[in-house]
């Protein structure tokens, strides 16, 4: 959701964990992405990495910066860290990334539950409902 919001393309969106990969669930960028040919702005990929640990203490009622130290989250601490962000952009896209965890909770929810039941969305699935044209 996250990704939509921030105008960046991804592959697909899974609830499923990866034991080989050691992650609960994961966002699945393009070939482009990971090739390095689309380029997303390091702001944008900050937003992205803070809004799961964000969406996920707002859903258990636990502070952020727990969750975000925990171990559930240490890929996304290493990816926020070798964007190599300054305190100010990095409290920014904290503060962007729980502003969209608000705003949207509802398609959030929406989206997580749907990730439940069908385990893995694409990027055309995840933007229907985030443009309401999802039945």
């Amino acid at each position: 959701m996250a990704a939509v919001r921030a105008g960046l393309v991804f592959d697909h969106v899974t609830a499923v964990a990866d034991l080989e990969e050691e992650i609960d669930g994961a966002l699945h960028w393009t070939d482009l992405q990971n090739s390095g040919v689309v380029a997303m702005s390091d702001e944008a990929s900050a937003v992205v990495l803070l809004a799961g640990p964000c969406a996920e203490a707002r859903d258990r009622r636990l502070r952020v910066d727990r969750v975000f130290a925990g171990e559930g989250a240490t890929d996304d601490r290493e990816a926020v860290a070798s964007l190599g962000l300054s305190d100010e952009q990095f409290v920014t896209a904290g503060r962007d990334a729980l502003a969209l965890i608000e705003r949207d909770w509802v398609l959030i929810e929406r989206i997580a539950d749907e990730l439940e039941r069908g385990r893995v969305l694409d990027f055309d699935a995840v933007a229907a409902i985030v443009n309401g044209e999802a039945d």
